[in-house]
């Protein structure tokens, strides 16, 4: 210990030693447990202090081995003292202070620098000059420095990287020609360490990392662009694929509406039309499922619009369907329109031709889980009766019911020419049936007498809703006076004498 009661004198010496070991332990107690991990080299070096002045001391200073041992104590206590002070000032004060956590490249030269000094310090006591030390060992730092070549290297390309700045902590980046993609979770002296969608890790070297070009999917930051190809025949235009495309990227949250997805129509293949789609998401770590949400999107709103999409070219034999089979499935599709039709009962009052014709121009249509069926505000045209699946309307945020198979919807706006009074969201992957009004004009014209019927039958049950303790209705009340209540609006709209 003489060697620290030469810098400090001999009772300060022994404060501060015993001062640090009770800080250690007191900090061990209150300091997370990543800085708990960081002070056991602490705890561990002043163990070794004491033990070797403990064997100092047994051996006398008479011993040959004296001034070996309590130098080698020395050397560990100086250590201890300077890794106490850099937790204290790097890992706590730093830190509390809300500043950003250093790099671990930082963290670890600042810490080498500091346990330098303080070895140095140690052997400049003990009467040891390290300058003749690293004078002397010309030839040896030669070799060591060809066998640390690479990580050298490493350390140097590391060094580069913390100045040029060119990745941060949580960046997604490709390297190695698109083979690696991963987010950024550490970087240090020798490596990068990137985290893959499969929470692997990927270590690069910083040798490696510096030389190869790199694709930097966080920056500048904000937005980035993904692209979807995909074909449709020849016969169908495209401007209608374009309307669905950009409807399904409106429909996908997540996708950003600025920059605007845009739809190209990129080349025409052996099968068809091949159409670019291109659009912005923000976080590059949601890619995979956004991706695919688009795709389903995409499928459903061509699906709606009887668009499909177009097969790879292969041989194909076609077989003939005979007339008894054609007309057998069109009159299983006849007969499920129609159970549709029957379902809606403010179409009761209508013949059995004037419900055929309806079941025959209607249109089947199926909703993804979240797809929007119809929205508050808008302008109401076609009529909805729901065949499976489950649907949920709501007004300004609050639920106002929930529709099941055979549940109708939209019939006031389909009748008086009104807006939506609600948003009706398919919960489940919902198919529906729609009626529209051109179609609902010409069985009017055709038994004109049962429009009043209709119209007592919608107002009726509008009341009943409205009525219905503990919940919304679904619908705005309507006016029941002959002037302006639902007669009087269905004959203005479809042009009843």
């Amino acid at each position: 210990m003489w060697i620290l009661e030469r810098w400090f004198g001999s009772s300060a010496a022994a404060s501060l030693l015993v001062a640090a070991a009770l800080l250690t332990v007191t900090l061990s107690v209150v300091v997370p447990p990543l800085i708990r991990r960081r002070l056991r080299a602490v705890i561990v070096l002043l163990g070794l202090y004491f033990a070797f002045e403990v064997c100092a001391y047994a051996l006398g200073q008479t011993s040959r081995a004296f001034a070996i041992i309590d130098g080698a104590a020395s050397v560990a206590a100086s250590i201890a003292l300077a890794r106490l002070l850099f937790v204290a000032v790097v890992d706590i004060a730093w830190e509390r202070a809300g500043r950003a956590p250093l790099n671990q490249l930082v963290r670890d030269v600042l810490q080498a620098a500091i346990f330098a000094f303080a070895i140095f310090g140690a052997l400049h006591a003990l009467g040891v000059r390290p300058t003749s030390l690293l004078a002397t060992g010309t030839v040896v730092t030669a070799i060591v420095g060809l066998a640390l070549q690479e990580t050298l290297g490493n350390l140097a390309a590391g060094a580069a990287i913390q100045v040029e700045r060119p990745i941060e902590l949580g960046d997604w980046v490709r390297v190695d020609k698109g083979d690696v993609i991963g987010r950024v979770v550490s970087t240090n002296w020798r490596s990068v360490t990137l985290e893959g969608d499969d929470r692997l890790h990927v270590v690069v070297p910083n040798s490696h990392f510096s030389r190869t070009p790199f694709t930097n999917f966080s920056r500048p930051g904000g937005a980035f662009r993904r692209n979807v190809n995909f074909v449709v025949p020849f016969e169908v235009p495209p401007n209608r694929v374009h309307e669905a495309a950009l409807a399904a990227c409106a429909d996908t949250r997540g996708v950003l509406a600025e920059p605007p997805p845009s739809v190209v129509t990129s080349a025409f293949v052996e099968n068809g039309v091949q159409y670019w789609l291109r659009y912005y998401i923000a976080d590059f770590a949601l890619r995979d499922r956004l991706g695919g949400e688009l795709l389903t999107r995409c499928w459903y709103h061509l699906h709606r619009r009887k668009i499909e999409l177009a097969i790879p070219p292969r041989k194909q034999f076609v077989i003939p369907m005979d007339d008894t089979a054609r007309a057998a499935s069109h009159e299983s599709t006849l007969r499920d329109r129609r159970a549709a039709i029957d379902a809606i009962d403010i179409l009761q009052p209508l013949s059995e031709a004037a419900r055929d014709d309806l079941a025959r121009r209607g249109r089947r249509l199926l909703f993804a889980p979240g797809e929007t069926i119809v929205s508050a505000g808008a302008e109401g045209r076609e009529l909805y009766v729901v065949r499976r699946g489950e649907a949920i309307a709501r007004r300004d945020g609050e639920e106002l019911g929930r529709l099941g198979p055979s549940a109708v919807f939209g019939e006031l706006g389909f009748l008086t020419g009104g807006q939506r009074y609600a948003d009706v969201v398919a919960v489940v992957e919902t198919e529906v049936f729609e009626i529209g009004q051109d179609a609902f004009r010409d069985a009017l014209h055709s038994e004109p007498s049962i429009a009043q019927r209709i119209s007592e039958i919608v107002e009726t049950r509008t009341r009943a809703l409205a009525s219905h303790k503990g919940r919304a209705p679904v619908a705005p009340p309507v006016a029941t006076t002959a002037e302006n209540g639902v007669f009087a609006r269905v004959r203005d709209l479809f042009g009843l004498a």
